[in-house]
């Protein structure tokens, strides 16, 4: 088992934005919830991740969480590669994270030089790029995107997209985004979800 909802229902004061969702999800793959703003895609994405409990209704989840949110939440005072190798693994060896997390940067276009600014240094796009990266680094068995690929070019949303592909052979990929590319993946199923 990854990941199984059962009749979830979610309400925010008197308004009821998830009603009776259920889902099993598979150990692997890319899922991607579909639907207009006010759906349901991010409260779906935090009831998932246990940050916040459904009203009624049971979430069933092997193992943690990488969550990527719609704000970057990048540490300032941190370099883009302190911010990515941050989630290591406190006994993993120093060096081998730091070049791991630096080869990921690289591929998501950043020099040797930018990997040494901190992230008020960054543009909006490479705040953007390093927070994607850190969700990528955090081995979790679930992976959640909330809006993966905005304030990003066509050059880099396209590397984001192989970059979801691979990591969708060995563990559960879920996607929230209003980007038509983002529905063109292979291999992705859709939910869609409609008003409560």
């Amino acid at each position: 088992m990854s990941l199984n909802l059962y009749n979830v229902c979610k309400s925010y004061g008197e308004q009821r934005v998830i009603t009776g969702f259920s889902y099993a999800f598979p150990l692997s793959g890319i899922f991607l919830l579909s639907g207009a703003s006010g759906t349901g895609k991010t409260t779906l994405m935090r009831l998932i991740s246990g940050l916040e409990p459904p009203d009624s209704g049971t979430v069933e989840r092997a193992g943690a969480v990488s969550f990527l949110f719609q704000e970057k939440r990048l540490f300032d005072s941190l370099t883009a590669l302190q911010n990515v190798t941050l989630v290591a693994p406190k006994k993993a060896p120093k060096e081998e994270t730091r070049e791991r997390a630096a080869a990921l940067l690289s591929r998501l276009g950043f020099s040797s030089d930018d990997l040494n600014k901190r992230g008020n240094e960054l543009s909006g796009g490479m705040q953007q790029r390093v927070a994607i990266a850190r969700a990528l680094f955090f081995d979790a068995p679930i992976l959640l995107l909330d809006e993966p690929t905005k304030e990003l070019d066509a050059v880099n949303r396209k590397v984001i997209h192989e970059l979801i592909c691979e990591e969708a052979k060995n563990r559960l990929v879920i996607m929230a985004s209003h980007d038509a590319e983002d529905a063109n993946l292979p291999d992705l199923t859709v939910i869609s979800l409609t008003s409560a």
